[in-house]
């Protein structure tokens, strides 16, 4: 598991997952279609469902190459522009065609980092590891912060059956969360959020073929003003507000970042 604690220092410049209204309904047709895809596939489940032995079948790391995406310098970033009204001129910047799949995917990203977020969530898209870290100590309101991830084995399925080990799992202290979801973009960009009344855990699992993962849950306490056709609730048979909370996996290629508390 990735695992750093960042202080107000740090300026290197080189180095679901929340659903509502719109956005909800959208990410949540996603994971329905991934789903009927793949029907033995969990994309949610609830937070007693985390005990050593319950076996998962979950996809935590992504596909292709996105992971290694670099962030470029914020010097280079802000020389180009992010933003829909301008996208013929960020095609030109980055040398790529008008009508091209890039330049569609380019279109989509951005347009998802302008759309709205919850009402109870701040969301922002960072395209530097410094704006990232800005506002992960600004939402939190600390900058003694801890920046953790999903590690998987290398060369381990991306999808396939975990089974929650008995080497303990550590539920970390925070109550909130700043949760980062790498996009597709011809360099690094992330779509971070905050999200309240979220508990974190770190869930040591073993693959069906052999592997070991440290998977992050995040665990959502209210999901009272959840979409109240969220694909969480038809998949594990509750209704939005339920308890026990309902929890995901982070993919590897996501950043949950909190206070550093101790754990329990």
């Amino acid at each position: 598991m990735v695992h750093q604690q960042y202080s107000t220092g740090v300026n290197d410049e080189n180095t679901p997952f929340r659903f509502q209204n719109d956005a909800a309904e959208d990410a949540s047709a996603e994971a329905k279609t991934q789903a009927e895809v793949n029907r033995n596939r969990r994309v949610f489940f609830l937070e007693n469902d985390l005990h050593p032995s319950r076996v998962i079948n979950y996809r935590l790391a992504g596909s292709g190459n996105s992971s290694t995406t670099p962030f470029l310098s914020r010097k280079t970033v802000e020389s180009i522009p992010f933003s829909s009204s301008q996208l013929p001129k960020i095609l030109d910047k980055l040398s790529v065609k008008p009508g091209s799949d890039e330049a569609d995917l380019i279109k989509v990203t951005i347009q998802n980092c302008e759309s709205q977020g919850a009402s109870d969530e701040a969301k922002q898209c960072a395209t530097s590891l410094k704006s990232m870290i800005d506002f992960a100590t600004s939402t939190l309101g600390s900058r003694n912060v801890l920046a953790i991830a999903t590690e998987v084995e290398q060369g381990a399925a991306p999808m396939q059956k975990f089974t929650i080990t008995a080497d303990g799992m550590k539920r970390l202290a925070a109550n909130n969360i700043t949760v980062c979801h790498k996009m597709n973009y011809v360099h690094a960009v992330f779509c971070y959020h905050s999200i309240e009344k979220t508990t974190t855990c770190v869930v040591p699992l073993q693959g069906a073929d052999g592997s070991k993962a440290k998977a992050v849950a995040a665990c959502h306490q209210d999901t009272s003003q959840w979409n109240p056709n969220h694909y969480a609730f038809k998949e594990n048979n509750v209704e939005r507000g339920t308890v026990p909370p309902i929890c995901h996996f982070l993919k590897a290629e996501d950043v949950a970042w909190l206070p550093n508390q101790k754990p329990t």
